[in-house]
């Protein structure tokens, strides 16, 4: 008998500590990425944001990256389902869904991914977030990376010879400048650049320097064609599913939107990007890849097309309720006050 009761003990034991463990287990969200693993969003913003979400949470949640479980344009509505609690999205592959993050993406503007993620974040408070285009989901973060460059098969001698040429474009603001060169565009995920190049599907295509890394363009696509401030820069939001963030503790909701959420995320992961740009321009360069820069004639050519893409781009932000004007001025404004932060 003495022994039966000894098992009885020792059994309540046991459930007791494991009961204790569970309770100290971390809540594990799930946050559904794209891109391969060796791309900068989920070789180095997703883990600085898990490290950051578990300092904040003192352990209490953590989340765990799962890769292309849908195709890039689906993600948004991949985590509005409750099939993942965390995504991040390129605008550009919504067309007609998400329409104000369009006036971040004009071509031409100053400033490195981080400069234009903290700024961005800021104007969308101030002005963008109005239209309600993302009043389903938890916003975490609005950021972009670094101007978009040209990166072709071949290398040209003007960016006139872009007329007629097929380019894969992103959708957005990228589009419309393809479009406005004369450019037949093919949009394709990011994904999908490699094989699309590879297939001579397109001849070029527009991403951003880091790209070349992230998608291994340099294999196929070993001419970069520069142009001051870019074709345009791409627009991405980091959302969370609604019923996971009301599921969380409210005092732990305002430590993470006071210490993290909002400007320092958005900053975070575009200043990651934007390292990520140097590098990629510096490896392209020890490569000995042709860099060909935008001459005079070649800006010229450019700006009436800048021009007409800004004033299409207005009038849909326009079109949303929103001062189009007064928030293309508050961006560039805020730009120039966290280039100079960063300088002083």
């Amino acid at each position: 008998m003495k022994a039966i009761k000894t098992l009885i003990a020792a059994g309540l034991a046991a459930q007791i500590a494991s009961a204790a463990l569970a309770q100290n287990d971390p809540r594990v969200l799930t946050i559904a990425s794209w891109a391969g693993p060796s791309h900068v969003v989920n070789a180095e913003m997703w883990p600085q944001f898990i490290d950051k979400f578990e300092e904040i949470s003192d352990g209490e949640l953590t989340a765990e990256v799962k890769l292309n479980l849908v195709p890039p344009p689906a993600m948004a509505d991949f985590v509005l389902d409750g099939a993942a609690d965390i995504t991040f999205i390129f605008h550009g592959y919504n067309a007609g869904r998400f329409v104000v993050p369009q006036l971040v993406e004009l071509p031409g503007v100053e400033g490195d991914a981080e400069a234009a993620s903290a700024a961005y974040w800021r104007v969308w408070k101030s002005h963008l977030e109005a239209a309600g285009e993302q009043d389903e989901f938890k916003t975490l973060a609005m950021f972009q990376h670094g101007a978009a460059q040209l990166h072709l098969t071949d290398p040209i001698d003007g960016l006139d010879a872009v007329d007629g040429m097929k380019i894969r474009a992103p959708g957005g603001v990228g589009s419309l400048a393809v479009e406005g060169l004369g450019g037949v565009g093919i949009q394709v995920p990011a994904t999908k650049v490699y094989e699309t190049l590879s297939a001579g599907a397109a001849d070029a295509v527009t991403m951003n320097t880091d790209s070349r890394v992230g998608y291994n363009l340099d294999e196929v696509a070993p001419v970069i064609f520069e142009i001051p401030g870019g074709l345009y820069r791409g627009s991405f939001a980091v959302l969370m599913r609604k019923e996971t963030w009301n599921s969380i503790d409210p005092e732990l909701r305002e430590a993470l939107d006071e210490e993290f959420f909002g400007e320092p995320m958005s900053r975070l992961f575009g200043r990651i990007w934007a390292a990520g740009d140097e590098r990629a321009m510096q490896a392209a360069r020890d490569a000995g890849s042709a860099i060909i820069s935008a001459s005079d004639e070649d800006i010229a050519h450019f700006a009436p097309i800048v021009e007409n893409v800004t004033a299409t781009v207005l009038e849909r932000v326009n079109g949303r309720g929103i001062d189009a004007e007064a928030a293309k001025a508050a961006f560039e404004k805020e730009i120039a006050a966290v280039m100079a932060e960063i300088d002083s």
